[in-house]
């Protein structure tokens, strides 16, 4: 859940945290959500809305999905290494309810995503992609999701709070790749400096566990990182930390990617995702995933140039 440009950014995490995101080894497709303890019930199918897709899925009876399984709590593999889990999966299972379809999901390069989109080799992209203008001339993005981006410290650290004010003349770690590095040094550095503060110090490193470690060792005093995941590092970590917000960190739209003409799919999976909302499904999923506060009110098509 975040400005996902580049996979490399983001694939220690999803070693990190792997174990605790795969509750079972069960095939996501095949998950009953009527079974009792589940709290998420199943959608219910709705005609209307599956004669809505395109004539060739309706004939396949199902929908093919390209994602990147590698990035908790978006999806990521459970420890049958075949699995996906994840919220985007459980929202895959919801939607193919509300069509009364199958889903056929193929993890591969989060660069393949929309190529594999825009060449019709997939129906749908899901990994927690960003919208972006840019993006939006190649593919149309069905918004499901906010990402945004969080402060992470030590637990003893009870310096730094949600003012930029706490962080600076401090150090950040950030993982190489990631574009908060960006916003510190065209953002918040600049607000420092204005309020007669020094200068927020930047360093990269390569990995995610490096900069874990350069945490631990008082190298940097906080991290930036996307606020999803940050809570899951914050559920492995081997010494507590704790997460603080901050307005200079970006919200950005995430969504399904389906071809750039191909409104029927779009429109279709919009529709199913109100009704989703609706049943509230969409709710138990996000809170499932202690993602309730990235939580969309309203769904929408290229929300980001409408």
């Amino acid at each position: 859940m975040y400005n996902r440009r580049k996979k490399s950014s983001y694939l220690t995490i999803s070693a990190l945290v792997l174990s605790l995101t795969a509750a079972t080894g069960v095939n996501a497709a095949s998950i009953d959500y009527n079974v009792p303890g589940s709290g998420i019930p199943a959608a219910k199918f709705n005609k209307d809305i599956k004669e809505m897709l395109p004539v060739s899925i309706q004939k396949s009876g199902v929908i093919k999905i390209a994602t990147d399984a590698h990035y908790p709590p978006c999806e990521s593999f459970a420890p049958d290494n075949k699995s996906m889990v994840g919220y985007e999966p459980d929202l895959w299972i919801a939607i193919s309810q509300k069509l009364g379809i199958k889903y056929e999901a193929k993890s591969i390069d989060f660069s393949g995503l929309i190529p594999g989109v825009d060449s019709k080799r997939y129906d749908m992209a899901s990994e927690c992609i960003s919208d972006s203008k840019a993006r939006e001339h190649k593919v149309m993005f069905v918004e499901d999701a906010f990402a945004t981006g969080a402060v992470y410290t030590l637990q003893t650290n009870k310096s730094i709070s949600d003012k930029t004010e706490s962080l600076c003349g401090l150090t950040v770690g950030i993982q190489q790749g990631i574009d908060f590095e960006k916003v510190v040094k065209d953002e918040m550095t600049p607000y420092c400096v204005s309020k007669n503060l020094k200068p927020i110090t930047v360093n990269l490193y390569p990995s995610g566990q490096d900069v874990l470690l350069a945490l631990y060792s008082g190298r940097v005093d906080f991290v930036l990182n996307d606020l999803a995941a940050s809570k899951k590092i914050k559920e492995a970590a081997p010494h507590p930390i704790r997460i603080e917000t901050n307005k200079f960190l970006p919200k950005y739209y995430n969504g399904i990617v389906v071809a750039k003409h191909n409104t029927k799919l779009a429109n279709a999976l919009l529709a199913a995702l109100k009704e989703i909302k609706q049943e509230g499904i969409y709710q138990k999923i996000m809170s499932k995933w202690k993602i309730s506060e990235l939580s969309l009110d309203k769904f929408g098509i290229n929300m980001v140039t409408k």
